[in-house]
């Protein structure tokens, strides 16, 4: 007799139930996931994109004063 999940090779060895019945995702989960999802925007682009921008203008005026030496 063949596992329900031979199909999945070594990624299901020692796994018991089928992998196609997952079931649901706990709401804790995606409380976390959309969480950890605004928190990493508001870091790029609030925190971060600023400051590359700032960096880019910087050597950009950078190289226009030496072009002009």
């Amino acid at each position: 007799m063949t596992s329900p999940n031979a199909k999945y090779g070594l990624l299901a060895r020692g796994i018991r139930r089928d992998l196609s019945e997952k079931g649901w995702v706990p709401v804790r989960y995606w409380a976390i996931w959309w969480w950890a999802l605004g928190v990493a925007m508001v870091v790029f682009y609030v925190v971060l994109t600023p400051i590359w921008l700032g960096l880019r203008a910087a050597a950009w005026v950078a190289e226009l004063r030496s072009r002009l030496r």
